[in-house]
């Protein structure tokens, strides 16, 4: 009964992290293209225009190009947000646990990284017009530049933090988060940091 009661409580909170999460980045996105438009010296768009256009998008028709592999042109949308959504569950927030956890879940991540790029490669080439395919030609050159400089700043923090600490899980996120190494690498670290940004701006 008590595992029942757990699972329970964990899709609940799933669903919980699923509804903020959007609801987050949809607001992030609003903000953003708002102090875009300012820098630019424009007005810009009302920060609620991120979840007006996530409505209007909810409401319309889903037309299938009449070339395209419909369930994979639908389905690719979905593996993407599914993607992203699975791995809001498996980041800590301060003291509070990440939902879901396990050994090498970091690797996990990147793979998950990779998932909506390969969603947006894999519904451009099944919508079956050109103009798609030359988009997801270059979302699969984006792919090769940004993936190799994640996973070398990734391994490369795992492998410092075995140095510091052998008896951990190195590549758990929980555990880089709660032993942070940025002030033992020294300068490289930092360049270390830059790279990781960089490459998960890229990505996101």
């Amino acid at each position: 009964m008590a595992e029942i009661v757990a699972i329970f409580l964990k899709v609940i909170g799933a669903v919980i992290i699923a509804f903020l999460g959007i609801a987050l980045g949809l607001l992030y996105k609003g903000i953003d293209r708002k102090l875009a438009a300012r820098m630019q010296a424009r007005v810009g768009p009302p920060i609620r225009q991120p979840f007006m256009d996530f409505f209007k998008l909810m409401i319309k028709e889903n037309i299938v190009p009449q070339n395209a592999v419909p369930w994979i042109f639908n389905g690719a949308p979905i593996m993407a947000l599914v993607s992203s959504i699975t791995i809001l569950l498996y980041l800590p927030v301060g003291n509070i646990p990440p939902l879901l956890s396990g050994y090498g879940d970091i690797v996990l991540i990147i793979y998950l990284l990779t998932l909506p790029a390969i969603g947006m490669v894999v519904g451009g080439f099944a919508s079956g017009s050109p103009y798609a395919s030359v988009g997801a030609q270059r979302e699969m050159v984006m792919m090769m530049s940004y993936e190799l400089p994640l996973v070398t700043a990734v391994v490369a923090l795992g492998w410092k933090l075995n140095q510091v600490y052998p008896q951990l899980n190195v590549f758990s996120l929980a555990v880089i988060n709660a032993h942070p190494i940025w002030g033992l690498v020294g300068p490289l670290g930092f360049i270390g940091a830059i790279l990781l940004f960089i490459t998960l701006a890229a990505v996101t």
